[in-house]
């Protein structure tokens, strides 16, 4: 018998709702939060819970499962948003498995190094590079 997850997703943009589609089909439980309520009422296809609200306030994070999450996915348009709320997940909360979205990818050095950092530039100049010498093509 596998044992459900419980997933928080904060930032609904694409890659928010895409990832939160993943982990629900994956029978996650998932949180999807983001200030932004159009945002959330665009997201197609998604068993989970959509939340409206501020991922920065503890008070919403808890109301939202944080306490009890195995895994936390920030990916809100800020880096500093985005480190912040990780080491909240990380020291206060525990959370085992924590993902972050970052631009900046000089930033990865005041990450802790169990926050598992993922910069967009460095992951289609990685892709370009590999189409480019044929690998993909």
């Amino acid at each position: 018998m596998s044992v459900n997850r419980k997933s928080i997703v904060v930032g609904a943009g694409r890659l928010g709702s895409n990832i939160a589609k993943i982990l629900s089909r994956q029978k996650d439980d998932v949180v999807l939060i983001d200030l932004n309520k159009d945002k959330l009422m665009n997201v197609e296809d998604f068993t989970g819970f959509l939340e409206s609200g501020d991922a920065t306030d503890m008070d919403f994070l808890e109301a939202n499962g944080i306490k009890t999450a195995d895994r936390a996915v920030f990916l809100t348009e800020d880096d500093n948003t985005n480190i912040f709320l990780a080491d909240v997940c990380s020291h206060i909360y525990k959370v085992p498995e924590i993902y972050i979205k970052l631009k900046d990818s000089r930033k990865v050095k005041i990450v802790d190094p169990w926050i598992r950092c993922i910069n967009p530039f460095d992951l289609f100049l990685d892709d370009f590079v590999r189409q480019m010498e044929g690998k993909d093509l």
